[in-house]
């Protein structure tokens, strides 16, 4: 099922993609605008994701380690990401124990 909906681009914006895309990626304006609109709902998605895994870690509820396996990035991505939002990674002794096992 399809649903008609009826945008307004500025004329630029038309310009750049007609010229950038059209043809080359995609085949007409519609495709640009699903595909930037998925892009848009997974990006939203991810970054909601590591938000929330975030809030877990600094309450305390899980550790670095686990955020990593939820979000499904490496824990070097994870370390990234939570510096990138300003939480304070912490390394202790249950951490400093967790790497050595």
């Amino acid at each position: 099922m399809h649903i008609k909906k009826t945008i307004t681009l500025p004329e630029e914006l038309e310009r750049d993609v007609e010229n950038q895309l059209i043809g080359k990626y995609y085949s007409n304006l519609s495709d640009v605008i699903r595909d930037g609109i998925r892009r848009v709902l997974k990006d939203y998605e991810h970054n909601s994701g590591i938000k929330a895994t975030a809030k877990l870690y600094q309450e305390g509820k899980i550790t670095i380690r686990e955020a990593s396996d939820i979000t499904g990035i490496p824990l070097r991505g994870i370390l990234h990401e939570f510096g990138k939002r300003g939480t304070y990674i912490r390394y202790g002794e249950d951490e400093l124990n967790e790497d050595i096992e």
